[in-house]
């Protein structure tokens, strides 16, 4: 669901080349489509899940990864400080046992 990455995988231009700029990769139709009105955590599970697979387009799956973190992380509304939160929240709640994350969710820490 995250990605179709079905290009094949082929030689790549040098990385200087214009329409290589990954931040561009953000004016897909998909996300000018209103997919920024997508659930945060709808949006941080399609990030964590996106597998691609080895035939495909390196540089189209790294544009995709790119626009799953921004819905995800959405840089147009969190500040630096506010997404650091949240990275450094998701990632405390990987290196805790699970009813301590129980505890954490259930509490609504944020």
């Amino acid at each position: 669901m995250a990605a179709n990455c079905t290009s094949s995988w082929r030689q790549r231009e040098p990385r200087n080349r214009p329409g290589l700029e990954l931040p561009r990769s953000m004016a897909s139709s998909e996300t000018q489509l209103g997919n920024h009105d997508m659930d945060p955590e709808i949006s941080h599970v399609n990030f964590r899940m996106f597998t691609c697979p080895k035939e495909s387009d390196p540089i189209q799956a790294l544009r995709k990864l790119t626009e799953l973190c921004h819905l995800w992380l959405r840089p147009d509304l969190h500040t630096k400080e506010q997404i650091l939160d949240m990275l450094v929240m998701e990632q405390f709640m990987i290196s805790m046992p699970q009813e301590l994350q129980v505890l954490v969710m259930m509490n609504g820490v944020q």
